[in-house]
């Protein structure tokens, strides 16, 4: 009996201190990725400021195109000048929605944005188990505005989210 009762007492034991460091796992990694450190970058052809993770790296920056990514590809983002001075507000949200459809992406309602001298909106979609998040900028003062992608995956939608509402002039 004394054998036995030692045994159970040893399992509960080791049941309780696995269960401690599988909480403790995850709790460390979650905080990896949500508490991922950002910076303030500039796509100096344009003077647009955002704030991307700090380990992203650069892939393009020409007068066509701005773009970066993570090592592990789960996050990237390109963003590409729209030149239009008789863009609206309403005219520029229509074109988000129309982009997404067009590449084929099946997206939920358009979340319209005022930030930082830009106006516009984005579209959460989804495709073929991919998501990306379509952003249309609309300056007001100026004939260019600007449409971006942020594709992402797993564990990287609140970074996705911070790049998403972090555009300025």
């Amino acid at each position: 009996k004394i054998v036995a009762l030692r045994l159970t007492n040893t399992n509960t034991y080791m049941k309780k201190t696995s269960f401690a460091f599988m909480i403790l796992f995850f709790i460390t990694s979650y905080a990896r990725v949500s508490a991922q450190a950002f910076e303030d970058w500039s796509w100096d052809t344009y003077g647009l400021n955002f704030s991307v993770p700090s380990n992203m790296k650069v892939t393009v920056n020409s007068a066509d195109e701005f773009g970066a990514k993570l090592d592990n590809d789960l996050l990237h983002l390109a963003i590409f000048p729209w030149e239009d001075d008789q863009l609206t507000k309403e005219t520029l949200n229509a074109e988000v929605k129309k982009l997404v459809k067009s590449l084929g992406y099946r997206g939920a309602a358009l979340v319209e944005l005022e930030l930082n001298g830009f106006e516009g909106g984005y579209i959460i979609a989804e495709k073929d188990g991919v998501t990306t998040i379509v952003v249309g900028l609309l300056d007001p003062e100026s004939a260019t505005n600007f449409y971006a992608l942020i594709i992402y995956g797993p564990g990287y939608e609140d970074a996705a989210l911070t790049i998403a509402n972090s555009f300025e002039k």
